[in-house]
């Protein structure tokens, strides 16, 4: 990766590496990997301890738990562009996604401001909460939402029938392309 090079992250929180949400992930990623440096995070490659609450972050300014986080958190810094993808698991994001996001509570203070963010979601006919709980998370770090997307699939790789998903996937691709260009963060250009 080239220094200065703008970065999109991708999230994908699912056990399954080939699961519909990582699928619909990697699509949107490779949409954009011709203008922007891409990567992948499978959060079941990584060891995430559920947050304390202990509030050791605010005296040191990071966790104190000694796990992956400090990587992950490191690859968010790094981002222009984050990228949550999950699985509706009984009208929720993945538990591994949850406590991905509430260890990030150390970055809330402006840390991920004016970066962009949107979201992936998958689940059979009833979704619940999952894209309301990832938009909130995006607000609440302070970064720039982008309208994400929702698939509808259960079995693994039942998403690939999903032609409206498979075609949002360059949708979603486009508008964090449009949000990425210079112009647009400079605001002289609106999405």
């Amino acid at each position: 990766m080239r220094a200065g090079q703008i970065r999109v992250l991708g999230i994908a929180s699912s056990a399954r590496k080939q699961g519909n949400s990582a699928i619909l992930l990697t699509e949107v990623l490779n949409h954009l990997r011709a203008d922007f440096a891409t990567e992948i995070v499978f959060l079941s490659n990584h060891r995430i301890e559920p947050c304390e609450g202990c509030h050791s972050c605010e005296r040191r300014g990071s966790c104190r738990i000694d796990d992956d986080m400090r990587e992950l958190s490191a690859k968010l810094l790094a981002a222009d562009a984050v990228l949550l993808a999950s699985p509706s698991y009984m009208g929720g994001v993945a538990s591994r996604l949850r406590a991905f996001m509430e260890r990030t509570w150390p970055l809330r203070k402006g840390q991920m401001s004016g970066k962009i963010g949107s979201y992936i979601v998958t689940g059979r006919r009833r979704i619940g909460m999952v894209s309301a709980a990832m938009a909130e998370y995006i607000a609440r770090l302070g970064m720039v939402a982008v309208p994400g997307l929702l698939g509808y699939a259960f079995e693994p790789g039942e998403i690939l029938r999903d032609d409206e998903a498979m075609g949002e996937t360059r949708r979603l691709a486009e508008d964090v392309r449009r949000c990425l260009s210079p112009t647009d963060r400079e605001g002289r250009a609106a999405p």
